[in-house]
This record gives structure tokens, C-alpha cells and sequence, in this order.
């Protein structure tokens, strides 16, 4: 990239990744168009349209964050993909929370770069993660750690990191053993489920508000509500405090809000206690 080109992403997306971008705006002069979505969204055209929007004629990326850790928000990735394809704008997806936990293939997305953490859904141990690079890009994609051949065609160029332990790449042969064994088809139907369940009992109370769309096309685990004139921090500290439930308290742009992430080993027996807590907490 040179100095004015320009990288469209959204103020939604995840801070590390807000922060790597804005640090090439002030040491390359590279410009950020700011899309801010209003959560939560059910419908492809509007996220699309916000991109195309963004988009000048310097435009070269566009950073496409699949599943949001805010609020748990589904965005239409493989359609901005194809969008971004079309403009021969660069596509990056960011997919540290929808891998393992939503049903697809890295293929689907047909975009040139693609990374996520492995330690979220797919319980591999801290510290590992999985970067895609489309094949005829990697010769022309500098490796962050340099090795010998920079410039070279083989992916592997990009694992040149130091030492590092052996332990946690072996572990995560493991991890997808067990996701395997699940399925990721009925691990989504899994977590989807458990979202759906204490969504659907706390929004029965008129104090409380979802700030998510329940279809599954556009939410899969994460949920997130508030209760009407209590901060996030105030119904979080609750929570933990008097119920022993750890939850996420969010304030992010236009997201105020408490989240919940179940995974597939919770049981609805732990949601019982979450929809019983959120409800004393209403009432009170």
C-alpha cells in the first residue's frame, strides 16, 4: 500500500485489529473510510451498501469482520467478498469468532486473506491461531517475521517465528479431533440453540432488551441485552457478585450492552439460573 490508499472496515470490529490498521494510517499515511453499523442488522443489503459507499477510487481493502464480539452480529462476509472481488478491492476476513463455531468453509468466503484465534471456539490451547493466504498472493505478501526467502511463493514463510513450545501446535490436533466429533453443523445448531433459549425467557420481561437478531443467519452463540436504567457494568457486576455468572459488560461506539456466551458444554440448567438472576435483577 502507499500513502493515500485507503482500507474500509467498521467501527464494530475488534480493537487489535483497529489498532494495526490505524497504526499504518500514522506510520504510511494510508487513510481509514469509518463505516459505524447500527446493531443489530437482518439484512445483507444494508452492511453491503455501507461498504460501497466507503469506497473512493483509492479504495484497496476492505477488512471484513465475519462474526462480531460485541454483540455477537453475523456480517454477510462471503457477499462482501465477492463485492470487494469485483472492484479488484483486496478482501481480509476476520473470522476469530465464527471459526469452529459456525458451519463453513475457509473456500466459501473466496477472499485473499482470511485469520482467527483458535483458543475461542475451537478450545485449542492460548496462543495458536490460523492464517489463510490466497495462493497467488503469498509471494507478493511480506512475512511480519522475516526468514531467508521473503519473497517466497510457500506459505510457510510465514511460520518463521523463533522458538516457540511445541505443546499447544501439538494440542490443537486435539482440538479439532473433538470438534470433529461433534460436527460443526450440530455444534452450531448446539450453540444457536442455547442462545435462543434464555434470549427468548429474558426478553418476556419489559426492563429487558435484546440487542441481537435471533435468526440464525444473523447470530449463532454470542447474545447480548440490557436492562432499562442500569449501566452494562451494573448488571455484569451483579451477576458475578450475587449470582456467580460471568458475562461480558460492553460499551463500544453504539453498543451498550451485557453479553452471554454459552458454549456447547453449558446446560440449560446454567441458563435456568442466568434467566432467574436477569429477572431478580429487573424486578429489582
Amino acid at each position: 500500500m502507499k500513502r493515500g490508499d485507503e482500507i474500509v472496515m467498521t467501527r464494530q470490529d475488534y480493537p487489535n485489529m483497529i489498532h494495526a490498521w490505524k497504526q499504518r494510517e500514522l506510520r504510511e499515511g494510508v487513510k481509514i473510510n469509518w463505516i459505524n453499523l447500527t446493531l443489530p442488522i437482518d439484512n445483507d443489503d444494508y452492511v453491503i451498501k455501507a461498504y460501497i459507499d466507503a469506497t473512493t477510487s483509492r479504495t484497496k481493502i476492505w477488512h471484513i469482520t465475519h462474526l462480531m464480539t460485541w454483540t455477537g452480529q453475523i456480517i454477510p462476509a462471503a457477499k462482501l467478498c465477492a463485492e470487494a472481488r469485483k472492484r479488484g478491492i483486496i478482501s481480509i476476513v476476520d473470522a476469530a469468532h465464527s471459526f469452529a463455531h459456525l458451519d463453513y468453509k475457509v473456500s466459501d468466503f473466496q477472499c485473499d486473506y482470511f485469520g482467527t484465534s483458535l483458543h475461542k471456539w475451537l478450545c485449542a490451547p492460548f496462543g495458536t491461531g490460523m492464517m489463510y493466504v490466497r495462493k497467488d498472493m503469498i509471494e507478493k505478501t511480506w512475512p511480519l517475521f522475516p526468514n531467508d526467502k521473503p519473497q517466497s511463493p510457500d506459505i510457510r514463510k510465514f511460520e518463521a517465528l523463533g522458538t516457540r513450545s511445541f505443546a499447544p501446535e501439538q494440542a490443537i490436533g486435539q482440538a479439532i479431533d473433538f470438534h470433529n466429533t461433534i460436527g460443526s453443523r450440530r455444534k452450531q445448531e448446539r450453540l444457536h440453540y442455547l442462545k435462543t433459549y434464555w434470549c427468548d425467557a429474558v426478553v418476556k420481561n419489559p426492563r429487558v432488551k435484546l440487542h441481537i437478531s435471533l435468526k440464525p443467519e444473523y447470530s449463532c452463540a454470542l447474545g447480548t441485552f440490557s436492562v432499562d436504567g442500569m449501566t452494562p457494568s451494573d448488571v455484569g457486576s451483579r451477576l458475578f457478585s450475587e449470582y456467580q455468572i460471568h458475562t461480558t459488560s460492553i460499551v463500544w461506539e453504539n453498543v451498550s450492552a451485557v453479553r452471554v456466551t454459552p458454549h456447547v458444554y453449558t446446560t440449560t440448567k446454567d441458563l435456568d439460573r442466568l434467566i432467574d438472576a436477569v429477572g431478580k435483577i429487573a424486578a429489582s
